[in-house]
């Protein structure tokens, strides 16, 4: 009887060969990506069917049918059959447990490979996470996080003032002085040069010391040539009447130190601008960003 087992395996299934052997027959059929980092990245690899014999059939999938078990060989690329008293169903499944255990350490190894990646000339103990693997530069500044997942430095812009010299000239001809003065904040130019196609960015704000910075996000009316922030008009009894489209955001303190902001709901595309509010009332300077249609291809 074991002899005519021992004949019946021979048919179906591989002749014995040292484990070592296995291991490289199974990496020359299942091929690999190059590496990453260092790391071997292995396609998918086919299920060991182990046999009674010691010998294995490397399948890519199995099934069992009745006394019958059917799978795809890796090898020969093709469905076969092999009756299913021929099968350790014991040994199989082992090896499929230690497999997924080797697969879920490669991934182990991947993953903290990319996290140090990115990583890299960054002070993780200072900074922080904001996403699985990516690390907020442990830099004082504004910064951008993109539709790609990737952390922008925002430089800042120079807002000038702007006086209205059609209202000067209203109140001299009509010799009406109750006429308020207008003036506005404007930044040159149409477009920013920082864009994006999301209309939910974030942003996070690392400042130069503890202050919790006051800002307000606008939506800037682009006219003549130049990008129109907030107009104010003075009347004779020193009101200041101010008028700008602020949108509306949430701020967020993740960390000691950090501060994020996200929209209430998405941008329109667009000119934007965060500016920091003071006694005075707007700094000149600014975070300019503009969002184009996502059908669009974003400026670079």
């Amino acid at each position: 009887m074991a002899l005519a087992l021992s004949f019946r395996a021979s048919v179906y299934a591989k002749k014995p060969r040292p484990e070592t052997s296995t291991s490289q027959s199974s990496d020359a059929n299942a091929k690999s990506e190059p590496s990453q980092n260092g790391i071997r990245v292995a396609l998918p690899k086919g299920k060991k069917l182990v046999l009674k014999d010691g010998t294995f059939q490397l399948a890519r999938e199995y099934s069992v049918d009745g006394d019958r078990v059917r799978y795809w060989s890796v090898e020969r690329s093709d469905w076969e059959e092999i009756p299913s008293s021929l099968v350790d169903w014991d040994a199989t499944h082992k090896a499929e447990t230690d497999q997924a255990s080797r697969d879920a350490e490669l991934k182990a190894k991947i993953h903290a490979s990319e996290v140090a990646e990115r990583a890299k000339g960054i002070d993780v103990d200072r900074s922080l996470e904001i996403k699985p693997g990516l690390f907020l530069p442990d830099d004082v500044g504004f910064f951008a996080l993109d539709e790609n997942k990737h952390i922008l430095n925002m430089k800042q812009s120079t807002a000038g003032a702007h006086l209205s010299k059609s209202r000067e000239t209203e109140k001299i001809l009509t010799g009406i002085p109750l006429i308020p003065s207008k003036q506005s904040l404007e930044l040159p130019g149409t477009r920013a040069q920082m864009r994006f196609t999301t209309g939910e960015p974030e942003f996070y704000m690392r400042p130069a010391d503890d202050r919790e910075p006051r800002f307000r996000l606008l939506h800037l009316q682009v006219k003549s040539g130049h990008r129109t922030i907030e107009k104010v008009s003075t009347y004779m009894s020193g009101e200041e009447v101010h008028d700008a489209n602020e949108v509306a955001m949430q701020t967020w303190t993740p960390a000691h130190g950090v501060f994020r902001y996200t929209v209430e709901k998405s941008l329109d595309p667009g000119e934007y601008a965060f500016v920091e509010m003071t006694k005075e009332g707007i700094n000149g300077y600014v975070w300019d960003f503009g969002i184009d249609s996502s059908s669009a291809k974003p400026s670079k």
